[in-house]
């Protein structure tokens, strides 16, 4: 006898996959401890995806690509994807973690993260906030606000304090469901 379905040992894998997006910098990289961390505790696997952004914006309707000085965006060069897929296969990530992926992708960062979160039967989404502020954040918008807005996983925000915060000081994750609603 197996017992009801809530008791199954599967049952207790809340997040089957964890994604982790990183940029290369060391901001990003604080999401992994909190990402790992949940990955041991639940047998999770993780996806770790690196995102090189496109450097022209693609036209926001395919009709626009045919006028004139509207180009599509140039696929990212070679060299650059192959960089990105070896700082990820650099990361050193703790040995009890059941299964790590890695993927790269070029584009625009927050659609390309809801994107591969769907197509990936991502449970959960672990990202850093990089704190932008002010004019800064109006100009470059928030990758974390857009994700956050667009899953429809999970999202935990990792905030940027936690880089400038003593050691003996751990972060303090923020934890929201999809939507952006607070929890």
């Amino acid at each position: 006898m197996t017992g009801p379905p809530c008791l199954r040992v599967e049952s207790l894998r809340m997040f089957r996959t964890i994604l982790v997006p990183l940029d290369g910098s060391s901001l990003a990289e604080q999401a992994l401890e909190p990402a790992c961390r949940i990955a041991e505790k639940f047998d999770s696997a993780l996806l770790l995806l690196r995102i090189v952004p496109q450097e022209r914006i693609a036209p926001a309707l395919p009709l626009l690509a045919t006028r004139p000085g509207v180009e599509a965006p140039a696929p990212a060069p070679r060299p650059v994807m192959d960089e990105a897929a070896a700082y990820l296969s650099s990361l050193t990530l703790p040995s009890a973690i059941r299964s790590v992926s890695s993927q790269v992708l070029a584009g625009a960062p927050p659609e390309l993260i809801v994107a591969t979160a769907e197509a990936g039967e991502v449970d959960l989404i672990v990202m850093s906030t990089h704190g932008r502020t002010g004019l800064v954040r109006l100009l470059y918008g928030s990758v974390a606000e857009a994700v956050l807005r667009g899953a429809s996983v999970p999202v935990l925000l990792v905030p940027s304090r936690a880089v400038t915060e003593k050691v003996s000081s751990p972060a303090t994750p923020t934890l929201r469901p999809a939507g952006g609603s607070a929890a």
